[in-house]
């Protein structure tokens, strides 16, 4: 089995730091256009994030959503049978998090493809295995905002992507994350900026591996029982920072 997954075939380029602080700058700019994004982990990511994709191709997990990737996009969009696990489950708190910031369970994905159609297309042709992680990591993107606490606003994305990025071992997602929390301690210095990144990546190391794990599965739980079952911790000193603050909110890349 191990030779099969070791033959999968992983994208991967040369790291372009050049390349990589002017797709950063870019993103400063622009914050909506994630093809920036992808120019970044193209730039850093070399080959960091090949172990991480080949337990996912290895995983009960991986294997479903290679076979069948409709089937996450069914669990996540079922709103009926979301709403019925009832108040204070996880499911309730996505669903929750979903209206407020006026979401829908595609819309990562689909927004990134929107931005990039030809880089989705090259993926879909020749990596179809990594395409399929890429599709599952886009979608429960937001389930790892609700588990995780960190919100939409500036701090919270580079945070999660500083967990993200420990998680999957993605290089990229550390680096975006870090630069973005420099970016953010510039502009706000009383932040304890580097503190919450230290923070997040604990919590990372500590939790569950979130990537190979079926998210899903865990809706019927209370939010804190699932959190639980994940060994996730959110950061107080995140939540305090923000809600504390009277100042203006930072300008870096809210995703």
């Amino acid at each position: 089995m191990s030779a099969v997954i070791d033959d999968i075939p992983f994208p991967s380029q040369p790291v372009r730091p050049l390349e990589a602080l002017a797709a950063f700058g870019d993103l400063i700019r622009n914050k909506e256009d994630t093809r920036h994004v992808f120019r970044f982990f193209a730039a850093t990511q070399g080959r960091t994030g090949e172990a991480g994709f080949r337990r996912f191709c290895a995983s009960e997990l991986g294997q479903r959503v290679i076979a069948d990737r409709q089937w996450l996009a069914d669990q996540l969009m079922d709103r009926a049978r979301l709403e019925s696990y009832g108040p204070g489950t996880f499911a309730s708190a996505y669903l929750h998090y979903l209206d407020s910031e006026g979401l829908f369970p595609l819309g990562v994905y689909e927004a990134a493809v929107a931005n990039n159609p030809e880089h989705y297309a090259l993926l879909d042709r020749d990596f179809p295995q990594f395409s399929a992680y890429t599709w599952a990591m886009s979608l429960t993107h937001d389930l790892y905002h609700v588990l995780t606490g960190y919100g939409r606003d500036a701090l919270g994305e580079a945070l999660l992507l500083v967990f993200t990025g420990v998680q999957s071992g993605s290089r990229g997602s550390r680096l975006l994350g870090a630069m973005g929390g420099l970016k953010i301690r510039s502009e706000i210095p009383r932040w304890p900026v580097g503190r919450m990144m230290r923070n997040a990546a604990s919590m990372a190391r500590t939790a569950a591996p979130m990537p190979v794990t079926d998210l899903t599965a865990l809706f019927p739980l209370k939010l804190d029982e699932a959190r639980q079952a994940l060994r996730l911790r959110p950061d107080p000193l995140y939540r305090n920072t923000l809600d504390t603050w009277q100042g203006p909110a930072p300008l870096t890349v809210k995703a």
